[in-house]
């Protein structure tokens, strides 16, 4: 009796040891100080075959009034050498100690593209305490996943489809050796080619331009303005270097006041991207008249920075 009692005992505390270890490869919080709302960010591997997937679990936890909070929509994260083929979102309710505990739990499924290094980039959630009126920020940070050589499963015959492919190219290329050496001589024999190098002021402009017809009765002013605040974010981004996608609309200002530039530039960037995340986060009605003049000041920030470009390249030829 003493017997069994005891190994019942060893295999609950082997149990316990289990339960309690973690299942993900990696982790990521951030936490607001003022904030009682947690953040993780976890992928189930540090490594994975180009032929595999990837899970990344994004958990919000919090304790106390489960209503209490307004939290945002969560944007599908930024990715680099994955794809995203599947998401998923379940919301779950426990009683832990006498309190009420809320979880918010989103999944994707990733893909690789290559081999090399993947990235995830910070997933910034925000929410307001519908008690104080406050809006805080939840951030995690950067992940970072290699992908391996693919790998082969079970029953697989990837081996042979590898090996016949890889006759053919060598059939292949042995026939396309001397075309290919006639090619080659004759592309050096050409002029070279003078190739048109698109402003980035140029490209944004277009993209802002197709993406939204404000002509369009039917458009939502709340989505356009965070459509233009993503094509804003993205703009600064690329030209100054800041991680404008992640960071919040001081952090962003902050950032640019560093770089010296005119401050009626950054004074109207701070009213643009200020109105857009009231019009996302804050639920603050927007009228056309309002969308329409934050359309024409992020149209004639590109524009003024595409004709100080084309200016600059003109003194430099």
């Amino acid at each position: 009796m003493l017997r069994s009692l005891f190994f019942a005992l060893i295999g609950w505390c082997f149990f316990l040891f289990l339960t309690d270890c973690p299942t993900f490869a990696d982790d990521s919080t951030f936490v607001d100080f003022d904030s009682t709302i947690k953040i993780s960010a976890e992928v189930n591997k540090k490594e994975v075959p180009l032929n595999d997937s990837l899970l990344l679990k994004v958990t919000l936890t919090w304790t106390g009034d489960i209503k209490r909070y307004q939290i945002s929509e969560l944007e599908p994260p930024i990715v680099e050498n994955f794809e995203i083929i599947s998401t998923a979102a379940a919301d779950r309710r426990i009683s832990e100690r006498g309190m009420e505990k809320a979880f918010k739990i989103y999944e994707f499924v990733l893909k690789p593209k290559s081999m090399g290094m993947g990235y995830i980039e910070g997933i910034i959630v925000k929410y307001i305490d519908n008690e104080t009126g406050d809006g805080h920020s939840l951030l995690t940070t950067r992940l970072t996943v290699k992908i391996v050589s693919p790998v082969a499963k079970p029953g697989s015959k990837t081996w042979l489809i590898k090996w016949l492919f890889a006759a053919i190219l060598l059939l292949g290329g042995f026939a396309l050796f001397g075309f290919w050496q006639k090619k080659k001589r004759d592309q050096r024999k050409r002029d070279a080619q003078v190739v048109t190098v698109v402003p980035l002021e140029e490209e944004f402009l277009t993209n802002l331009r197709s993406s939204l017809n404000l002509h369009d009765s039917g458009l939502k002013a709340s989505q356009a303005l965070w459509s233009i605040s993503t094509t804003l974010r993205k703009y600064i981004s690329q030209k100054y270097q800041v991680p404008a996608l992640e960071s919040t609309t001081e952090k962003i200002i902050s950032e640019l006041a560093t770089q010296q530039l005119d401050q009626a530039f950054l004074n109207n960037i701070q009213e643009v991207l200020t109105i857009c995340d009231l019009a996302k986060f804050a639920g603050t009605e927007t009228n056309r008249s309002e969308l329409d003049r934050v359309y024409t000041m992020v149209e004639a920030l590109l524009e003024r920075n595409l004709g100080e470009s084309k200016t600059k390249n003109e003194h430099i030829e």
